[in-house]
Parts: C-alpha cells; sequence; structure tokens
C-alpha cells in the first residue's frame, strides 16, 4: 500500500477579492490512512466534514443552461450520471461529469462590467443531467 497520502483536488467556483467569481482547484484536507469500519482493510480518508445542511437530486434536461447567477447556498454538485458545463466570471469554462464534484461557492459574487454574476452553467449532449447537491452550513470551511 501506498505510504504517501494521494493527492485529490476538487473544482471550487468562488469569489476573488475584487467580488468577481473564479474557478481554481483546490486540495481536499489532508487524508491519512485509516479503518472505517470494524473487519474494512485502512483507506486513505480525510476527516469528516460536519457541515453538510441537506441534499438533493436534481436532474437537469438536454440544453437547459441556467444563464449568469449566484449559488444559492455554499454545495457541492456531483454528477452521476450526464455531463454539464459551469463558467465563472474569469472566463474559465469547466466540463464535468460523473467522478468529478465542484465545490459552488459564489454566493457574494458581485456583478460584473457586463452585469454577468456568479457563473452560467449548462448540460453538454443530448442525455439529462443528474447531479448530487449537498449545501452546506454558510460559515462553514470549504
Amino acid at each position: 500500500m501506498a505510504a504517501t497520502a494521494p493527492t485529490v483536488e476538487l473544482i471550487h467556483v468562488t469569489t476573488g477579492p475584487d467580488g468577481l467569481t473564479v474557478t481554481t482547484r483546490s486540495p481536499v484536507p489532508e487524508m491519512t490512512m485509516r479503518p472505517v469500519g470494524p473487519g474494512i482493510p485502512p483507506i486513505w480518508a480525510s476527516d469528516p466534514q460536519p457541515e453538510a445542511r441537506s441534499w438533493s437530486i436534481w436532474t437537469l434536461p438536454p440544453g437547459w443552461r441556467g444563464g449568469w447567477h449566484r449559488n444559492p447556498s455554499r454545495q457541492w454538485v456531483m454528477p452521476i450520471s450526464g455531463r454539464w458545463w459551469v463558467e465563472t466570471q474569469d472566463g474559465v469554462r469547466t466540463e464535468m461529469g460523473p467522478g468529478e464534484a465542484h465545490l459552488g461557492d459564489d454566493t457574494n459574487a458581485l456583478p460584473d462590467s457586463t452585469g454577468r454574476i456568479g457563473h452560467d452553467s449548462g448540460v453538454i449532449g443530448d442525455q439529462p443531467l443528474v447531479v448530487m447537491i449537498v449545501r452546506l452550513d454558510e460559515h462553514s470551511p470549504a
């Protein structure tokens, strides 16, 4: 088994010091090798994060586009099936599908010079996008 913790990065849609949105990649909290239950071999795991407030499953139809908006709350968005894209005010467009996730954290975004605020997003292709949304407490760490 590897002696060095793996590096896992997640996409983070947040606001910069100027109040405009940016896309960054952030590492998950430090992972340690540990058992997760009796009789289960150890795995690399980060500490449980207590900030989850609620979760839901959304299905977005083919052709759906959200338009420029802020996230209604801090939330993890994890595609289960289908593909989609998210674009932030810095011009970064990220495409995601199953096995990827992003932290929507642009609740304080300000309008840019063209009036765009937060991020835009949309479904890619002719299949619906199914995502799990995990809403977080407003003041929790990422």
